[in-house]
């Protein structure tokens, strides 16, 4: 009897290891084909492996970071190995150190693994642009680049952006054809998503070609995730005992290689199978323990949907309490996951990726062709024109102070051109001043605040409102009126914290859509908070009107608008958020000082935070001390 394929193939390389040298291009081939065949080797393998390769650390920087970031590898897809976060990180900064982008490139595509089974998706997203833009098609690591492009597919899959998805997943497809484990899986993403859009022959079509390239591999997991994935086909078309079969064959090899984070799907997929068939018992049998298998794993990403299978059987049983409780769960994670918020940056960022992806060809035309220089110096100079006019919408600097001498604006575009803006107006003794968050940066959210800006203006002179809330309902249907005239669906639009303030009696009538107002008293340690209504100035679904909060305030108060630019900053020595609650933190310990010298602090905190890292959106913050 011939031994299994994987056996072989840890064999060949076992004695390939045995045989290196301290040549460093026999050494990185070595590393390229462990890389590559990694999927194929059984737990005990891969720590065989690694035990032995780290005798080649020694060798060189360049070969110490090889081995961490097979260790990183390896604690990903296994992380009773170890924390993979800790891990990827050292070993991003480890080829940063040697000046080795397209290895940082490497790290960073299996942190948006990571991030994204963390239920992070936003910053899962933020590393699939980090490690694209890295990894420049260098055949040493394209198979990870490969693996950022079909992660980028899947979280648009999640967020049911189907077209995104099957972009990504198709362009991953270029770049993986010789690598038939990270092609099979790019054809395996293709297919799901064709499944879900219920173009069912295509998905099909697709998965046969995933079980025919993988003929002969032994590759568990993809083969494991074929025959999951094609249960589910056949749940779709109601065909249940073919489902049955599929989920079965798929369990068998998951549970004999101990692949505990993708039966977390098996086991749900079987629940909502029972479930159709009203097996209630044997549904909760397995969503229960899709549960116990998702939270002994952290994947947050998964327990969401468990949440919600388990909140309907319990329904379905009669448990109204139970199911009630299970539903608040469900919620919960979807709140954390899913978002308003998340799905908005999540766009923001895919939207980014784009338009830096445009970038870099253009610096690639740039270098193959002097001739584009007057295009390119053309374009600069529109970008700059573009900055004059959208610098003619905000109020200046000189009125601001005139009119509210004891203000400041820290206003920084992440471009030459901004989504965000802020606006200004005197009308009647009463100051209206606001913070605005548009769709996007750079060109794309300039156009779209040049709408918003021109629909307060509107709301406030021809329609002659006064009334925060109102202003702001006036000024959502007159952004909606502008871009209903277009054929496309178009969502774009802008979160806002605005303010009327009487500058004789001190009294303010604030609204927000998705920004909070923050204000201190005089003297105070604490900082106030009135929340916004979770609804953006656009389209969405079930609008209510926006609340007009009125508050008396006194002398040396302070208020605080501002945008999310700040917070959502990625920075510090592990390069996370910089968040609300630090932010707050930081306006507190200076509310005593002038507030000319709490905008320069704000900026030094922001730049020292931000580090070497790329600032990642416009950022505005206003304070006003009465």
């Amino acid at each position: 009897m011939h031994p299994p394929l994987y056996m072989s193939a840890f064999e060949t390389l076992s004695t390939k290891l045995n045989s290196l040298t301290e040549e460093n291009d026999e050494l990185l081939s070595f590393y390229m084909s462990f890389w590559e065949k990694s999927m194929l080797f059984t737990a005990d393998e891969l720590k065989e492996i690694i035990i032995r390769l780290k005798k080649t650390e020694q060798i060189s920087a360049r070969a110490q970071c090889w081995y961490k970031l097979s260790e990183g590898l390896v604690y990903t897809f296994f992380p009773n190995f170890g924390n993979a976060f800790e891990k990827l990180s050292e070993t991003a900064e480890a080829f940063r150190n040697i000046n080795d982008k397209n290895g940082e490139g490497a790290a960073e595509s299996l942190l948006i693994i990571y991030f994204k089974n963390n239920g992070q998706l936003d910053k899962a997203q933020e590393y699939v642009q980090r490690s694209i833009l890295n990894i420049e098609e260098n055949r040493s690591y394209l198979q990870f680049l490969c693996i950022a492009y079909y992660q980028a597919g899947e979280m648009h899959y999640l967020q049911k952006d189907y077209d995104a998805a099957i972009n990504f997943f198709t362009d991953g497809l270029k770049y993986g054809a010789d690598y038939t484990g990270i092609n099979t899986r790019l054809t395996i993403g293709l297919a799901v998503v064709y499944k879900d859009t219920n173009e069912l022959d295509k998905a099909y079509d697709l998965f046969q070609k995933a079980l025919k390239k993988l003929e002969g591999k032994n590759n568990n997991i993809l083969e494991s995730k074929v025959y999951a994935d094609l249960g589910n086909y056949y749940y779709r078309r109601e065909e249940f005992d073919k489902a049955f079969l599929f989920q079965q064959k798929s369990i068998d090899m998951r549970q004999k290689h101990n692949m505990k984070n993708s039966l977390v799907t098996n086991y749900t997929e079987l629940a909502e199978l029972y479930l159709k068939q009203n097996k209630l018992e044997e549904a909760l049998n397995y969503a229960l323990q899709s549960e116990k298998l998702a939270k002994e794993l952290n994947i947050v990403l998964k327990l969401n949907q468990v949440y919600l299978i388990i909140s309907t059987i319990y329904e379905a049983m009669g448990n109204t309490l139970l199911a009630l409780d299970f539903y608040k769960k469900y919620h919960q994670t979807k709140e954390e996951v899913f978002s308003q918020e998340s799905a908005r940056k999540i766009k923001q960022l895919s939207m980014r990726h784009d338009m830096e992806k445009v970038e870099q060809e253009k610096e690639l035309f740039k270098l193959r062709n002097v001739v584009l220089k007057e295009a390119l110096d053309e374009i600069e100079a529109s970008v700059r024109y573009a900055q004059r006019l959208q610098d003619a919408i905000l109020p200046s600097l000189h009125f601001i102070k005139e009119k509210l001498p004891n203000t400041f604006v820290l206003y920084k575009p992440k471009d030459i051109v901004a989504g965000d803006f802020y606006w200004m107006e005197e009308i009647d003794n009463t100051i209206l001043i606001a913070a605005a968050d548009c769709t996007g940066h750079g060109v794309p959210g300039a156009m779209v605040s040049v709408v918003c800006c021109n629909a307060l203006h509107r709301a406030v002179h021809e329609f002659g409102l006064r009334d925060t809330g109102k202003i702001l309902d006036k000024t959502r249907e007159l952004v909606l009126q502008t871009f209903a005239k277009s054929h496309e669906d178009i969502k774009d639009g802008m979160d806002i914290s605005m303010c009327r303030i009487n500058i004789k009696t001190n009294q303010v009538q604030w609204s927000g859509a998705n920004n909070q107002l923050w204000y201190i008293k005089n003297g105070g340690s604490e900082m106030l908070e009135i929340k916004a209504d979770k609804q953006p100035i656009g389209k969405t679904d079930n609008p209510t009107p926006f609340t007009t909060h009125t508050i008396d305030l006194q002398k040396k108060d302070t208020l605080y608008l501002m945008t999310d630019g700040y917070p959502d900053q990625f920075g510090g020595e592990k390069g996370k958020k910089f968040k609300y609650k630090q932010l707050e933190e930081h306006l507190v310990n200076h509310s005593g000082k002038e507030l000319e010298e709490q905008k320069n602090l704000l900026a030094k905190t922001f730049d020292k935070w931000k580090g070497s890292l790329e600032q990642i959106d416009d950022v505005t913050i206003i304070g006003i001390r009465l």
